[in-house]
């Protein structure tokens, strides 16, 4: 249905005139009629009974006008809100996160954004590396954090923190070695492991050690699958494994004694949380506010 017409009918209802409401659209009267006639044909009904020079409503007319002040009001607030985001730091912005940026950067770095930036309103999707990078390339989500580093053509990726990856279990553990020193591949295969979902960032870590060091997944005793850090860490401190993950979660466990950190060098490394984002997507004030500022 096309808008101008619409003005056109909501102009001669509001006046019941044609030629007023011409002279209100400075258009011609011939043209007035017209679009509202062009309206009837389309709705296939009467919209007005014209009684000489009167022009009178019909009920189909009562019911158009009344969903057209509707149509033309969201329209007015829609172009309000665009203008907002065009100029101001203003409105809902989407993140994606791993479970690990989800839980433990996001709710620092959202409480900060939001004392400059009160007018901004967030949802934070949690998902593994993979899906989060997946989500953002496709244009789903507008920004992310996650802690592999993408490989897809259009995705910015800038290093936000700097992160360890750590071997941990319940220091209570029964089936823990009786030993402080290093551990190698072939002892840790052994003991019982808790896996993280396909895509986490510290499952590829540890799919990469193994494979330096001539085993594989398969060569895992693996007691329990788990999507997400919070659930690896809760399973570790219940004794059920070991499992690599990242010191930014785990470092409160570790120095209350409630966890201990086994030693393997060939797991223990330097891991980065990625800052990604469409470089071809057109950035509003709010993603563009909170990109610069995260950065």
């Amino acid at each position: 249905m096309d808008v101008r017409k619409l003005e056109a009918f909501c102009k001669v209802y509001e006046l019941q005139n044609f030629s007023k409401a011409g002279e209100m659209m400075f258009l011609s009267q011939p043209t007035i009629s017209s679009h509202v006639a062009n309206l009837e044909v389309e709705l296939g009904v009467r919209l007005f009974d014209r009684l000489g020079r009167k022009v009178m409503p019909t009920q189909a007319g009562d019911v158009l006008y009344r969903s057209a002040v509707s149509i033309f009001e969201n329209l007015k607030q829609a172009k309000a809100s665009i203008e907002m985001l065009r100029d101001k730091v203003v409105g809902e912005l989407q993140v994606g996160c791993s479970t690990i940026p989800s839980h433990n950067i996001m709710p620092t770095l959202l409480a900060d954004f939001s004392k400059r930036y009160p007018q901004v309103t967030f949802t934070v999707h949690t998902s593994d590396s993979a899906e989060v990078i997946k989500k953002v390339a496709a244009g789903d989500w507008p920004v992310g954090i996650v802690g592999q580093k993408p490989d897809v053509d259009g995705l910015t990726a800038e290093v936000l923190l700097e992160d360890e990856t750590v071997v941990v279990a319940a220091s209570d553990a029964p089936w823990l070695p009786k030993t402080d020193g290093p551990l190698t591949m072939d002892q840790l295969i052994k003991l019982p492991w808790i896996m993280r979902e396909k895509g986490s960032g510290t499952r590829s870590v540890l799919e990469s050690a193994l494979v330096k060091a001539g085993h594989s997944l398969q060569n895992l005793n693996i007691r329990c699958r788990v999507d997400g850090t919070c659930e690896t860490l809760a399973h570790a401190l219940g004794g059920v494994g070991v499992s690599v993950t990242s010191r930014l979660a785990s470092q409160g466990f570790i120095q209350s004694g409630a966890m201990t950190q086994l030693n393997v060098p060939e797991l223990e490394g330097r891991r980065h949380f990625y800052l990604i984002y469409h470089s071809g997507r057109h950035m509003f004030p709010a993603l563009k506010a909170f990109v610069d500022f995260t950065k």
